[in-house]
């Protein structure tokens, strides 16, 4: 697994989230989360990710919470189990091709 493999996996993903940016640093890959969907927070809130792994698993989160904003209208209800259980397999799908050649 690259960081290159993770970016390209979740492109489409980052194009449509305008909230979510990844950035390098020398430390490694920043991921930013410019606008939180949760409602009454100002928070800017960023992950340092230093393997490809742990930058896949901050990316399929947001892409998961990216997801259920979505289909919930932003957070105008509650996701139902089944939307819960589909969004969560869209999410290992993705961390999956990660890993793929």
């Amino acid at each position: 697994m690259t960081y290159e493999k993770v970016l390209a996996v979740f492109r489409d993903y980052l194009a449509e989230d305008k909230a979510c940016e990844v950035l390098t640093s020398s430390q490694g890959y920043l991921v930013v989360d410019w606008d939180s969907r949760k409602k009454d927070s100002e928070w800017v809130t960023s992950r340092l990710c230093q393997t490809p792994e742990h930058l896949r698993d901050v990316l399929r989160s947001r892409y998961e919470e990216y997801q259920g904003y979505n289909l919930t209208g932003g957070y105008k209800r509650e996701l139902l189990p089944s939307e819960d259980v589909d969004i969560r397999r869209m999410g290992e799908a993705m961390a999956e091709r990660c890993g793929e050649n």
